[in-house]
């Protein structure tokens, strides 16, 4: 089960990383940089890791969306970025509790 939600878990990464190099290409931001930076780290710490309960530890992903929706590049709150993100926080929090 363990297996199947981290590959999951990557899979959401990949897909958030794609919407947010898609984002990059309209617009440079910053804050597209450091998401950028942090699924990157994310997705390489999952891939080192056996239990997915270590993920708390070491998600720095936390408080993503809310930051996205702080910035003035959200066009709105049915973008795909958003709803990926969210998606991949809530996973996250959902696997490590």
């Amino acid at each position: 089960m363990q297996n199947e939600e981290m590959n999951n878990i990557k899979i959401q990464i990949q897909k958030v990383m794609d919407l947010v190099n898609q984002k990059k290409n309209k617009r440079e931001h910053k804050f597209l940089d450091t998401l950028l930076d942090r699924l990157q780290k994310l997705l390489e710490t999952v891939n080192d890791i056996d239990d997915i309960n270590d993920l708390r530890k070491y998600s720095n992903l936390r408080g993503a969306l809310r930051a996205y929706f702080d910035t003035n590049l959200i066009e709105s709150y049915d973008e795909p970025l958003v709803i990926e993100l969210d998606k991949l926080e809530i996973m996250l929090q959902q696997r490590t509790n």
